[in-house]
């Protein structure tokens, strides 16, 4: 499920979306570059006691190797400090690691990559990759939490370079609310970040997450009539409406926009 670097945020949140419409649907997925069309949600909606505990590269590849064995061509390189590997050795593993379907690996060798040239762009995506995997792998902590450290580590050189990058400060609300767990800080960076660009999607879809998490209904559906006012076409946003006001027992208004939600989703297939 792993694409390239530059469309790299897309795909994670993508995939995730397409679980949340498949649930909003029984209620009544290219490499990751921002889209506004379809975002994944995340694990957010999910609470989850985390062990912050520093987990270093060492316990990562052994956590991702537990299952499948890297061959000899990638095991002699990649437990060697990824600071003295040349490009073109990284790109081994990075190819392996796209073959084998090894995601996490592969967002750690962009990450690499990444650090060997720190560009705002390169350190933006890499930082993206890296937290939004932290969300999508919690199933494994110690991947999860390496994924999310060492996205705080880019998230914190990238906005060191531009502290108004909306996509890197998305990231970070991301790291707060989902690894930190600290509401009031999170709040504290969306409201700074939707200052900066008032209509980002993304930005209003992870606050859509949070409220969802936190069982703020009225609140959703207020965020939901954003992303509404700003896609009128696009489906995700009236599954969403029609999910939360079935929460809410409002029966009327679920079926409402769960039918806006198919014909849209119909006009978009014709």
């Amino acid at each position: 499920m792993y694409l390239c670097p530059v469309d790299s945020s897309t795909k994670r949140v993508f995939l995730i979306l397409a679980i949340a419409i498949a649930l909003a649907t029984a209620l009544v997925k290219n490499r990751w570059k921002f889209s506004t069309d379809s975002l994944p949600e995340s694990k957010m909606s999910q609470n989850r006691p985390i062990d912050k505990k520093p987990v270093d590269r060492q316990q990562f590849l052994t956590a991702v190797f537990s299952e499948v064995k890297p061959p000899e061509n990638v095991g002699r390189l990649i437990f060697k400090d990824a600071a003295k590997l040349p490009k073109d050795s990284l790109e081994i593993i990075l190819k392996w690691a796209l073959e084998a379907g090894l995601e996490p690996l592969a967002i750690m060798v962009e990450s690499d990559l990444a650090e060997q040239n720190p560009t705002k762009e390169n350190l933006t995506n890499a930082s993206r990759n890296l937290v939004f995997g932290g969300a999508q792998f919690t199933d494994n902590p110690v991947i999860s939490n390496y994924l999310f450290q060492r996205g705080k580590i880019l998230i914190d050189r990238g906005l060191a370079l531009d502290g108004k990058n909306v996509p890197l400060r998305n990231a970070l609300i991301t790291y707060i609310s989902e690894y930190e767990n600290e509401p009031m800080k999170f709040l504290g960076v969306l409201r700074e970040t939707l200052a900066l660009d008032s209509n980002n999607i993304e930005t209003h879809f992870i606050h859509l997450n949070l409220l969802r998490k936190s069982g703020q209904w009225k609140k959703a559906i207020t965020k939901c009539e954003k992303l509404i006012s700003l896609q009128p076409q696009n489906p995700m946003w009236l599954y969403q409406t029609s999910e939360i006001y079935g929460y809410m027992g409002d029966s009327l208004n679920a079926k409402t926009y769960l039918n806006l939600a198919v014909k849209a989703q119909k006009n978009q297939q014709q």
